[in-house]
């Protein structure tokens, strides 16, 4: 039988190379001590310095966090049955913070965990699946006023594009007052100029993307060449970029006092350059929230049915989080055209709060205990570099599951 621990080095950074998801990278590093040391872990955020100053005005970026999208799905029960869910948000930590669970629509953290919610969690009881993930900058806005100075933090969408074989080769692309690039090495960034009202950007292959509140989309290259797609929509109106499966897709959302919510959907056509309304998501499912949009096939839920949005109270009014409550999540049938709240829906409305009966369970925290004790791979290897996630209280992930391949 064939010894893995004495796979060639050459070897073991070409297949880490073909990891995606950061929970594939932190399995692989728990397989053994060759195979951890040959690859460093994912540590996010990055730091890339940003400053502006236009007379009283001082703009800057202070950090750049990533946040990924987990699904999470019990592997015990009944065989018969499909398995239950539970969709959950995390922000990746850097050296000295550990990981957070957030609000899946927000960056909000959840201060209010069931007493009952394990310490550690093993993941070998759960699938866990990556949705998607996000970058989001910390602004800052500092106002030398002649009165008293004004200080103002801001959370905006960053886009990150890493070269597959250097991941210290990347091009950010960030929506301040105006949409800005920086590249690996420079000093300064390429800000282009008089851009204004940029609802969402995107990433979508290896050329970036913004659509402003009007509906014009830019395309910029990675030569920073600006072009243009025809309008797309209703002005005003707010307006959404999401990669669904291979297809980049417009979402915008319009607010009727008499009508209520709702939404239409439009794929780009690269050959024709151009928006093409779509009837309908088919299987997909699109999670929007204040800063971006994740899509998902309904059948990784084990749905029998797509064509649905799920989307927060007060998204249309406000480009920040309002109310970071739970119970102002609403699900819109695109099929129907009607919207619903996330409450009266059994199907989804435990979907994401609060915790599952199977996560909080007690006799699964006494397992956890066990495997602590007894596990070849401790937790606390993987919390020494912080490969574990945390709300407020001390809260860690057990890295020995095995994720289904998507």
């Amino acid at each position: 039988m064939a010894d893995w621990s004495q796979l060639p080095q050459e070897l073991l950074v070409l297949i880490s190379e073909r990891l995606e998801a950061r929970f594939d990278v932190v399995r692989f590093r728990s397989v053994c001590c060759s195979w951890r040391s040959s690859v460093p872990p994912k540590l996010y955020p990055f730091r890339p310095t940003y400053r502006r100053t236009r007379g009283r005005l001082e703009e800057s970026l202070s950090h750049i966090t990533r946040y990924t999208f987990y699904l999470l799905r019990s592997s015990r029960g009944d065989e018969t049955k499909a398995p239950a869910c539970w969709l959950v948000k995390i922000r990746e930590g850097s050296r000295g913070v550990k990981m957070q669970l957030l609000n899946p629509f927000s960056d909000s953290k959840l201060e209010s965990l069931p007493r009952n919610f394990p310490k550690v969690l093993d993941l070998t009881n759960f699938q866990v699946i990556e949705l998607g993930h996000q970058y989001i900058g910390l602004y800052n806005v500092y106002i030398d006023h002649s009165l008293e100075p004004q200080c103002y933090d801001y959370r905006k969408k960053v886009v990150l594009q890493q070269s597959s074989t250097n991941c210290d080769d990347f091009i950010i692309f960030a929506s301040f007052r105006c949409p800005a690039f920086l590249r690996s090495g420079e000093k300064e960034w390429t800000v282009l100029e008089h851009v204004y009202d940029i609802q969402d950007i995107i990433s979508f292959n290896e050329k970036f993307y913004a659509i402003d509140l009007n509906g014009k989309t830019r395309v910029i290259d990675q030569s920073l060449n600006v072009s243009f797609l025809p309008h797309v929509g209703s002005p005003r109106s707010r307006k959404f970029l999401v990669k669904s499966h291979d297809n980049l897709l417009a979402v915008e959302m319009l607010s009727n006092p008499d009508k209520g919510v709702g939404f239409r959907v439009f794929r780009m056509s690269e050959e024709d350059h151009k928006w093409d309304e779509m009837e309908s998501l088919r299987d997909r499912i699109l999670f929007l929230g204040f800063y971006g949009a994740v899509s998902a096939p309904a059948s990784e839920f084990y749905w029998g049915k797509g064509n649905l949005i799920f989307y927060p109270g007060g998204l249309f009014d406000s480009p920040h989080d309002p109310d970071p409550e739970f119970r102002l999540v609403f699900v819109f049938d695109l099929e129907t055209g009607t919207a619903c709240p996330l409450e009266n829906c059994p199907a989804y409305c435990n979907l994401f709060w609060p915790p599952p009966q199977w996560v909080t369970y007690s006799e699964s925290v006494i397992f956890l205990t066990e495997v602590i004790s007894n596990s070849t791979h401790s937790i606390s290897s993987a919390t020494l570099e912080n490969e574990c996630m945390s709300p407020e209280s001390s809260f860690a992930l057990s890295p020995t599951a095995i994720t289904p391949k998507r």
